[in-house]
């Protein structure tokens, strides 16, 4: 498979390991990339659905996608929610989660890894895991009942934090204390360092536009 052309994000730590997965700023033509590739996107809800597809699936309800089928990306599109990508070079299995703030509080990162494991038998230490662009701790002001919500499968206070009086939570942060607790290795985790909110003329942020806002991918497929 070729390398793809578009202007996208590369996360480091999936370069050259025989996946190809980008993420995607708000230009993005998804339609030009499908008269190229076959794509499975899943209708995302902000759940905890977790479906294993193929070539041959059609679109159902979920926020994280698994497969071992070469001959099909996956993906899943974001406008501030965070975008997970997964890999694991062994098995030869990818995934693709929406990672919002709902899915994030019902674990959905621990809950794919841990079906990873169970259809694949894949070991939580070969899994790479790429985090694309999302919306940050420094604009990602939340009530105490989306904190709350969390701490029920993250109990930690990393990933909340102060700015300016008020309460803000950084979904990467939480996803990160999730994957390393059931044996994801640090060292293997990319977390992008693009803010959403703060960069809105080159992503999509519904923070900032609201409903019409646009949206941005994470795309992942095997070579």
């Amino acid at each position: 498979m070729e390398q793809i052309i578009y202007p996208v994000i590369y996360p480091d730590n999936l370069k050259n390991t025989g996946c190809q997965a980008f993420f995607t700023e708000k230009n993005f033509s998804i339609e030009l990339f499908t008269n190229k590739y076959q794509i499975y996107l899943p209708i995302q809800r902000h759940t905890d659905n977790i479906i294993i597809i193929d070539k041959d699936s059609k679109p159902q309800v979920a926020d994280a996608v698994i497969t071992n089928d070469k001959e099909i990306f996956i993906g899943i599109k974001v406008a501030d929610c965070l975008p997970v990508l997964l890999y694991d070079s062994l098995k030869k299995v990818i995934g693709a989660i929406h990672g919002g703030w709902r899915s994030t509080a019902k674990a959905i990162l621990k809950k794919t890894i841990l079906k990873m494991i169970e259809i694949y038998s894949c070991s939580p230490s070969n899994i790479l895991i790429a985090m694309g662009p999302s919306i940050k701790g420094c604009c990602y002001e939340v009530g105490d009942e989306v904190i709350e919500a969390l701490k029920l499968e993250t109990p930690s206070n990393e990933f909340v934090l102060r700015v300016n009086g008020k309460s803000h939570v950084d979904l990467a942060t939480a996803n990160l204390i999730q994957a390393i607790s059931i044996g994801v290795k640090r060292e293997n985790i990319w977390i992008c360092s693009d803010c959403t909110r703060c960069n809105t003329e080159r992503f999509a942020s519904y923070r900032y536009e609201g409903k019409k806002a646009g949206r941005q991918y994470g795309i992942i497929g095997m070579l």
